[in-house]
């Protein structure tokens, strides 16, 4: 008798997970996502370079915290990655920085530091403008409001953005466990600890930092916990964007003649883009995940909602 065979099920995405996705991608072209994204990438990459001044600055108070040893380490490995940026080309911006990591020019990171803020104010006022898009809610706080949140979201970005490059793209910023764990006299526990959770740490970190700027930044209040799908899901596509990053600058760029001053930028700013796509399709989804559980009993064309 010959065995009869059945034909094998197609597995599908549930049906409600298609109509979020639907929904989303509707939402993302009617709110002109990747427009407000080039926007943003536009004043993040101004940024950059005195955002990097900064942390330049910083890190030249390392040696009083961590000891020379480390400091130098630490400042030789940001230098390093700037150049497979900048490639020759960019030879004096990077004895630039290397002048403020020996203490020079202390009034360069002054000046580093109101660019930054500036540029940064920039770019989080079309973020601010982009979750309000997605909330469909209109900007009603005042300027001054405005700016100061602008200024906060900015500095924090600053400090976040620095930690992350220095942990997933540039390296751990002090080493390996066991050099951390030389540093604060901890032995191999502590050693096997921070090799396994560095990571999972910084994923910790982004998406807290995400869960209180989707919350302050549109002008309609939700719950926190309403911040979070979208946070989540912006924090897995950073560390993913930037992985691949340190990848490319790793394989690809490393050593590639073609890449010059101007194709480093174009990565760079690509980059930047995809961060700047992931927070906005981060705060689309929580919106819509908003709207479908309050939907019910909503005034229709309630300005509210969508």
């Amino acid at each position: 008798m010959t065995p009869s065979f059945r034909p094998r099920p197609h597995h599908r995405l549930p049906a409600p997970v298609l109509g979020l996705g639907r929904e989303l991608v509707h939402e993302v072209r009617k709110d002109r996502v990747a427009g407000l994204a080039a926007e943003i990438a536009f004043f993040a990459v101004l940024s950059i370079f005195p955002a990097l001044l900064i942390a330049a600055g910083l890190l030249s108070y390392l040696e009083a915290l961590v000891g020379a040893e480390v400091a130098d380490r630490t400042e030789a490995r940001v230098t390093d990655a700037l150049g497979l940026v900048l490639t020759d080309r960019g030879a004096p911006v990077l004895d630039s920085v290397a002048a403020v990591f020996d203490g020079e020019f202390g009034g360069l990171l002054t000046v580093a530091a109101l660019g930054a803020l500036v540029t940064l104010s920039g770019a989080w006022a079309v973020v601010v403008q982009a979750l309000n898009l997605a909330y469909d809610s209109e900007e009603q706080r005042p300027w001054l409001r405005r700016r100061l949140l602008g200024l906060v979201l900015g500095l924090m970005t600053v400090v976040v953005v620095v930690v992350a490059l220095a942990v997933v793209v540039v390296g751990p910023l002090l080493g390996r466990g066991a050099d951390v764990a030389d540093v604060v006299g901890l032995g191999p526990a502590f050693e096997t600890f921070w090799d396994v959770a560095r990571l999972p740490l910084l994923g910790v970190v982004l998406t807290a930092w995400l869960v209180l700027v989707f919350h302050l930044a549109p002008n309609r209040r939700t719950p926190w916990r309403a911040s979070v799908p979208g946070a989540l899901t912006t924090a897995v596509l950073w560390l993913g964007a930037s992985a691949g990053f340190g990848l490319y600058l790793r394989t690809i760029g490393a050593g590639n003649p073609l890449l010059g001053a101007f194709g480093g930028g174009v990565v760079v700013l690509t980059w930047v883009y995809l961060l700047a796509l992931a927070l906005l399709l981060g705060g689309e989804l929580n919106a819509l995940l908003h709207d479908d559980k309050h939907r019910v009993g909503r005034p229709q064309g309630s300005s509210a909602g969508r």
